[in-house]
């Protein structure tokens, strides 16, 4: 196991700010982090490893309230699976709006040029 590290360490191994840390901590998306002697928060890799679905599942478009939902139930990986599939149905659809609209205006710009 390895050892604990501060907040400044762990936003830097993550990719996120040290307030992004805490955010997640207080909305709920990863455990309370571990004191030292002196009140500094310590995460384990327990936390780092949540932590960095947060910011993975984030960088996706995720928000955080999806994110709380699916890791707030049971059955966490299947909740969260089917989040990421409906997000990605969500993504296609417009990937496909996108297409047509981009077709249109080919089209437009084609006729105009005439």
């Amino acid at each position: 196991m390895t050892r604990p590290v501060d907040i400044g360490e762990a936003a830097r191994r993550i990719g996120v700010s040290a307030a992004a840390l805490r955010m997640y901590e207080k909305r709920g998306l990863m455990p309370e982090a571990l004191r030292s002697a002196n009140g500094y928060r310590q995460y384990a890799e327990e936390h780092l490893q949540r932590a960095r679905l947060v910011r993975r599942a984030r960088r996706m478009g995720l928000s955080l309230a999806q994110i709380a939902q699916a890791m707030g139930r049971d059955g966490e990986r299947a909740c969260l699976q089917r989040l990421l599939r409906a997000h990605v149905e969500r993504l296609e659809r417009e990937a496909r709006r996108i297409a047509r609209v981009q077709r249109h205006l080919k089209r437009w710009l084609d006729d105009t040029g005439r």
